[in-house]
């Protein structure tokens, strides 16, 4: 998972959602705009500023990203997430990625 908040703000997050999953902190949205997962003009976030887009990015061992996309009900659509990586399976770690994430 990453949000843009401050650490407290953060922390406060997954208290009140209960979110056990580990967060990176991306406060500049670095990380988001490498997996093209900033709002765009015509997207249901397409008007927002300083935020990333709700959805998900699958990516191999190897670095290559299998799957990426927008989906502001990610996480009611967990099922489709898991049939992807089913469909998609266990892939042979290659050579890393040229940049680390």
């Amino acid at each position: 998972m990453i949000n843009s908040d401050t650490p407290e703000k953060s922390r406060q997050l997954k208290q009140i959602t209960g979110i056990s999953l580990p967060v990176l902190l991306d406060p500049t949205l670095q990380v988001a705009g490498r997996y093209d997962m900033l709002p765009k003009p015509g997207q249901p976030m397409g008007g927002m500023g300083g935020v990333a887009q709700m959805g998900f990015v699958i990516i191999d061992g190897s670095g290559t990203i299998r799957l990426q996309r927008v989906d502001e009900r990610f996480g009611q659509d967990a099922d489709q997430i898991l049939e992807i990586l089913r469909l998609i399976g266990p892939t042979e770690v290659g050579t890393p990625a040229s940049e680390p994430v």
